[in-house]
């Protein structure tokens, strides 16, 4: 009835963390090719990982690096044709020059449309449905309203985030080697420490992971599933990208345990403290309900 997702980025992650809450998991960090083991440009540890992933009986999807430069194409292309030759249930393309890539070489695996897809419209919907697409990842800046508008007048299905850090901002360059004075220049792996970008004056704070930025506060919509589930969303993900192995598995045994009531029957309990205390102890600047409620971003709305 419902599907349940999250990420895992290389072979550390995958070993450290609990993914039992899932119905299924995107294999790689889409954001730097140069992740220590990352699946999103090591075909070894990925094939590897998609055989671990099925053996605990698990949709498997593979992700692909966000934004090539025409130096990268080369070994994407190489590294996509002994992707689609793995038993994957679906590669997550963020542009149109991949997908087009799959198309050229006869690939018959499904394809999703990532984040940095920035799909906002239902009319790119369409388009991206009849070149092959089957599952969209909407931009973050939509709301609730804007979603369920596109889920209703396309026949693709709609990923929607519902818990962690919201990302914002990719670049093909790696912000802590510019900025960082202790770099050297060189990728010494620095991504692995946090990063946070605070503002002098105010509560503003973004979370860096080098070639990414990340809202500050963490999305949450643990108070809102069953309204997501009444407005017939299904594809529901934990985004985890920069966090700890174990946040996939804190997280996802709340969110996993409110589904299961929602399928059960079960009404909503009035409250929901401890949901939200055991979900509050991984975001440290806070919780958010980004931009659903059409709101800045910043606020946490609950049900009551």
């Amino acid at each position: 009835m419902f599907e349940l997702s999250t990420g895992i980025c290389n072979p550390k992650h995958l070993a450290a963390g609990d993914y039992s809450a899932y119905d299924a998991v995107y294999l790689g960090d889409f954001s730097c090719p140069k992740y220590p083991d990352n699946f999103s440009s090591n075909i070894d540890v990925l094939a590897k990982a998609v055989d671990t992933v099925h053996g605990w009986g698990k949709k498997c999807f593979v992700r692909l690096y966000a934004v090539p430069s025409n130096d990268d194409l080369q070994w994407m292309q190489d590294f996509m044709r002994e992707v689609v030759k793995l038993p994957v249930d679906a590669v997550e393309v963020h542009n149109m020059g991949l997908l087009h890539m799959l198309k050229q070489m006869g690939s018959k695996v499904p394809v999703h449309l990532g984040v940095f897809g920035n799909l906002y419209t239902h009319e790119t919907a369409r388009v991206l449905k009849e070149f092959g697409v089957e599952r969209v990842y909407p931009n973050p800046e939509l709301s609730l309203k804007e979603i369920v508008f596109i889920k209703d007048q396309t026949p693709i299905d709609v990923l929607v985030p519902v818990h962690g850090k919201m990302p914002l901002v990719i670049s093909e360059t790696c912000f802590i080697i510019e900025h960082n004075p202790r770099s050297t220049g060189e990728c010494r792996h620095e991504c692995a420490e946090e990063h946070w970008l605070h503002r002098t004056e105010g509560d503003w704070s973004l979370k860096d992971t080098g070639r990414m930025t990340l809202s500050g506060k963490d999305l949450c919509m643990i108070e809102h599933m069953q309204c997501l589930a009444e407005h017939g969303l299904r594809y529901f993900h934990v985004q985890n990208l920069g966090e700890s192995a174990d946040y996939a598995g804190a997280v996802g045994a709340v969110y996993r345990k409110e589904l299961n009531r929602i399928i059960a029957g079960q009404q909503p309990p009035g409250r929901m403290d401890q949901e939200l205390e055991a979900l509050s102890a991984y975001a440290k600047i806070g919780l958010c309900n980004g931009y659903f409620f059409e709101s800045a971003g910043q606020h946490y709305i609950g049900r009551e």
